[in-house]
């Protein structure tokens, strides 16, 4: 199975958002909804426990790409 990573490209950095394995369409239905002004946010759990809140705003104003992880 592949595995993926969404990098976002900002202008305060590039952030990369861990995909879960067999989460990929649900990812990408979270990003089309939080463009699309229907989701105020995309929020990710990390391996410690951290919570990433990635806001609408902050992903309309970046450039995301969807690539293979290294």
């Amino acid at each position: 199975m592949e595995t993926k990573i969404i990098k976002v490209k900002h202008v305060t950095g590039t952030y990369i958002i861990e995909v879960p394995n067999g989460a990929l369409n649900d990812m990408k239905t979270q990003l089309d909804k939080c463009l699309n002004d229907e989701q105020g946010a995309i929020v990710v759990k990390g391996e410690d426990g951290d919570q990433f809140v990635y806001p609408s705003d902050f992903l309309k104003n970046s450039f995301i790409s969807i690539v293979d992880r290294e």
